[in-house]
């Protein structure tokens, strides 16, 4: 029987291999046949970034229509990121990536979403675009109206109109009469804001409008809170809030409706499972639709000009059946014809003639039972009480969301309720699920946990059986089960049956992800704000230095000493006095400290020279003045960095309004004499006596949240919080463990392979990890900006590069002989003048030869000293050893330094591999594989997960692949195994 088992699975092992040999030349020939047509090409233009959620709707709904054509075009889509980053730089960056990267690809047709990216292609379409038609979305007419030349250009308009949602809610609550209407203050939050205003109160349904844009967050979710039944809000697009901090629409929208005392209706569809109550929704996958349809007209023959310009019918009326609820409101109170989301499953609604066959059904068989209950007595009553059971068993099983699974322990056969075919999408019997075929479905990471919990279960270790797991559905994808179960004993012990549970958690685990990858941003943020804490230490220490010299000073120097020679303004010292003099004669006045520093001051004497650095700092000190009134004093407090106090405020109100006039003072040009120069200033506030009762602490905490300004992307102000001291005695920690974690053995090395895209091992790239007894396990993320900042790097980065070395060459020594090792290098590190000699020392020390080390580094290195740090590199390269750039593509400089750049190596950031699922990520992928190769370098592909992925990079001949696909990284005790483990793997195979 074992022998007929094993000839029959071999027999089905051969057959799938023939199946997937056949499948793999199908689709190569019906790939090379594909790209020896000439398809037509669109041009996706967005005007902001992949990831919110209103362009990615937009570009779902393109997406979507145009695969439905008979010829698929070519489609690429590229994104200005103008919401995030709306400045000239953002715009000629863009300009250039555009121009190289479709100088040689003909546009057929453009689709631009959203108004920065219909200007732009306006601007260039005959420059860059082919002169192509411009086919656009997400525009109103006020933006159409100011377009000069129209021909060859249409598109689908976006009318914000309340109308519909005012009239829905009015029918809801007919005792509705204030509406409060949030928006930000950027210019198009301006205009949705204004537009929305306008039509409530021309309605004249007795209506009062009242904006929430000049309100902060927190503002916002106080007034949410104690709002009264009379009163709804309605939900525009918001971003930032009125200090201009940043707030991602999702987050925001959803605190705002868990805060919210009444419905949050929303102009927007994104805003649905985002707290969003309902409305009359503009669709931003609708819009996308509709623009995809006149882009295939277009490219069938059809002129613009003959299409006209269309509002269409973009717009979803819908609720939210969970606000519903929450608000007590039945289904009944919604108007006809509206579309209810997120509406629970009712099994009586959905079979209800079902249902009723079954009663009828039922009470028959209750009536035969009770004529063979009057015949054969006490049996036939068990008999009926066993049928019952098994009835309430098969209508849970089949009602309920989770799935029914059952083992018989005598013959090892598995039962599956309906649901787990559904959820998965296998048909009965496909994987053999019944004899223990299921757990090849299995994800390989649960596998030996998924094993471990069913052992202990079945020895009588656990209580219950209960495990988490991926499991590969039909679709490719993965899908997490939570299984929870319990075996069944007879009386001598023996198991008789295993039977349990499974629920669906994968939208759970989803959010889990996203918690985390939020946390990681927090604590990149705790990071820069420590270093920028350490700085403002320094400053203040320089600060009291001064102030004690210049009190020695004759009384003849006073004017000298207390006034800044270049601009004229008073400085430091006399910003000291002035402070202490206002806080000791007003105890219970309030001011407010500005602490100003010139965004990219450096930048600009590097280029233009000092004495034109001068000449502007003069131009900015006069600007300050006469920004002032008299109730502010202006101050140089050294370099590029100003401070106004402004005294005898009443709310800091008037100090966000002053705050706001610098800001908006700043965007003026400054002359100086031929040159027409455009500058910004970052703006940190601390206000008296709230942020600081002495000068000391106004300045320094003024100063912090400067710093917070310029992380907030410059330009703009922020007023201290006690957050930002938490978050610098919270550095403080890891910093003073971080100083013994060498001596302290707590350093190691973990270290992921690297495989050529032929399935040879390459090497190993070594990844630092950080135990500390007290902390835990510590992030790289979190302690490698602190290792950096206050120079552990050095020390740190030695000791690995020596670790890694003599761990390549210990593999050499034990029979594997070629293996790389790739190590990282921190830009602290090489601008170290011995940097070199040290790399040599080790490469001596360990007898490692030069070729099988690699030193990764990332673009933004050579930002900081190009010239110093490229001459340190060739020399390596020089030498022998390989220089790999990392997390190319991740910005602007990549493709105008890589050329100039001494390097071997190009490294695929992550993020283009994870998204190469969509045609033009797949084609930007595909592009940079072929830059690198021109350019005579080799290219790897990191965090290659999935099959689909590995496919993709050996069709387009990447060089290297690593990821967890190929290995997560290793212990180093774990190294040789899996090499042993591959190498046995490759000849079976």
């Amino acid at each position: 029987m074992g022998e007929k088992r094993i000839h029959l699975k071999l027999s089905m092992y051969s057959l799938a291999l023939i199946l997937i040999l056949c499948m793999t030349t199908s689709y190569r020939l019906s790939t090379a046949r594909a790209e020896q047509s000439s398809a037509p090409n669109v041009l996706i233009l967005n005007s902001y970034h992949a990831g919110f959620d209103w362009t990615d709707d937009q570009n779902d709904g393109i997406a979507g229509q145009i695969q439905k054509a008979g010829a698929v075009p070519t489609v690429y889509s590229e994104y200005l990121d103008w919401k995030r980053y709306p400045t000239n730089e953002t715009l000629n960056n863009f300009y250039a990536m555009v121009k190289a990267k479709y100088q040689s690809i003909p546009i057929d047709v453009v689709i631009a979403t959203d108004n920065a990216a219909l200007d732009f292609a306006m601007k260039y379409r005959k420059e860059l675009l082919s002169d192509a038609p411009i086919i656009f979305s997400g525009v109103n007419q006020m933006s159409v109206d100011q377009i000069k030349d129209r021909n060859n250009v249409t598109g689908i308009l976006e009318e914000v109109d309340p109308t519909e949602t005012l009239n829905m809610a009015l029918t809801i609550n007919p005792f509705l009469k204030n509406v409060y209407i949030v928006f930000d203050n950027s210019d198009s939050g301006m205009t949705t804001g204004k537009m929305v205003i306008d039509k409530v109160l021309s309605l004249d349904l007795g209506l009062r409008a009242y904006p929430m844009n000049s309100l902060t967050r927190e503002e916002i979710m106080l007034k949410a809170s104690t709002l009264s039944s009379e009163s709804i809000i309605l939900m525009t697009t918001y971003f930032s809030d009125s200090t201009g901090e940043i707030s991602e629409f999702g987050p925001f929208s959803s605190e705002l409706s868990k805060n919210s005392t009444v419905p949050v209706y929303h102009i927007y569809d994104f805003g649905l499972s985002h707290g969003a109550f309902g409305g009359s929704m503009i669709s931003g996958r609708i819009q996308g639709q509709r623009a995809a349809e006149m882009a295939l007209r277009v490219l069938q023959g059809e002129k613009p000009n003959d299409i006209p310009i269309s509002s269409g019918d973009t717009v979803r009326k819908v609720f939210d059946y969970n606000e519903l609820q929450r608000f007590h409101i039945s289904l009944k109170q919604v108007p006809e014809g509206i579309e209810v989301i997120n509406k629970p499953f009712s099994f009586y609604e959905t079979y209800k003639s079902f249902v009723l066959s079954i009663i009828v059904a039922f009470v028959v068989l209750i009536a035969f039972i009770a004529i063979l209950l009057f015949y054969v007595g006490l049996v036939k009553r068990i008999r009926r009480n066993l049928e019952k059971s098994n009835e309430r068993f098969g209508l849970a099983a089949y009602g309920s969301d989770a799935v029914i699974w059952d083992l018989d322990m005598a013959t090892m056969v598995y039962y599956f309720s309906d649901s787990w075919y559904e959820l998965l999408g296998y048909e009965r019997d496909a994987v053999d699920e019944t004899h223990g075929g299921w757990k090849k479905l299995l994800h390989p990471d649960d596998m030996e946990e998924e094993n471990r919990q069913r052992t202990q279960h079945l020895e009588g270790r656990t209580t219950y059986y209960y495990i988490e797991y991926r499991m590969l559905a039909k679709s490719g994808e993965y899908k997490w089960f939570q299984a929870r179960g319990k075996v069944l004993r007879n009386t001598n012990g023996e198991f008789v049956r295993f039977a349990g549970s499974m629920i669906d958690i994968t939208d759970r685990k989803s959010y889990e992800s996203q918690l985390q990858m939020s946390y990681q941003e927090l604590e990149s943020t705790y990071e820069e704000l420590t270093a920028l804490q350490d700085e403002l230490l320094g400053q203040y220490n320089k600060v009291v230095e001064n102030q004690e010299l210049l009190q020695n000073s004759e009384e003849k120097y006073r004017q000298l000493a207390y006034n800044d020679v270049l601009s004229g303004l008073p400085n430091r010292l006399s910003l000291s006095e002035e402070l202490r003099t206002f806080i000791e004669g007003n105890s219970g006045g309030q001011a407010a400290l500005f602490f100003l520093d010139i965004d990219n001051f450096k930048y600009i004497n590097d280029t233009m020279g000092h004495t034109f650095g001068d000449q502007l700092l003069v131009k900015v000190g006069e600007r300050l003045l006469g920004l002032s009134d008299e109730r502010s004093r202006h101050f140089r407090f050294g370099g590029d960095e100003f401070v106004i106090l402004l005294k005898d405020i009443s709310s800091s109100n008037e100090a966000i309004s002053y705050a706001e006039a610098l800001v908006l003072g700043f965007k003026e040009p400054f002359e100086l004499g031929a040159s027409v120069v455009h500058i910004s200033t970052s703006i940190g506030i601390a206000t008296y006596p709230e942020n600081g009762k002495n000068a000391e602490e106004l300045l320094k905490n003024a100063d912090i949240a400067m710093y917070k300004a310029k992380e907030a992307g410059k330009g703009t102000f922020v007023i201290y919080g006690q957050d930002m001291q938490k978050h610098f005695d919270e550095r403080m920690i890891i910093e003073k463990h971080l100083r013994h974690a060498i001596t302290n053995h707590e350093l190691s090395l973990h270290y992921q392979p690297i495989v050529n895209t032929t399935g040879e091992i390459w090497g190993f790239e070594a990844l630092l990890r950080w135990y500390n007894p007290v902390l835990g396990f510590v992030s790289p993320l979190s302690f490698i900006r602190i290792a950096e900042d206050c120079r552990l790097i050095v020390p740190i980065g030695e000791w690995v590069l020596r670790t890694a070395c003599l761990f390549i060459k210990d593999l050499h020594d034990n029979g594997y002989e070629g293996y790389h090792v790739s190590v990282n290098i921190s830009v602290i590190q090489l601008m170290l003048e011995e940097f070199t000699d040290m790399v040599f020392s080790i490469l001596q020390e360990t007898g490692l030869s030069p070729e099988y080390l690699e030193l990764e580094i990332t673009e933004s290195i050579f930002m900081e000293s190009f010239e110093g740090i490229s001459a340190k590199l060739e020399l390596l390269r020089n030498n022998g050893i390989h220089i790999a750039l990392d997390d190319f593509g991740t910005g602007y400089s990549s493709l105008s330094y890589l050329k100039q750049l001494p390097i071997n190596t190009l490294k695929i950031d992550k993020s283009f591999i994870d998204s190469i699922d969509t045609p033009n990520n797949m084609s930007l992928a595909r592009s940079i594989v072929t830059i690198g190769h021109d350019m005579g370098l080799s290219v790897t592909a990191e965090g290659v997960e999935t099959l689909e992925q590995l496919t993709f990079l050996e069709r387009t001949n990447c060089d290297k692949i690593q990821g967890y696909y190929i290995s997560k990284p290793l212990p180093e005790n774990q190294v040789e195994g899996w090499v042993r483990s591959r190498s046995a793997n490759s000849v079976n195979s």
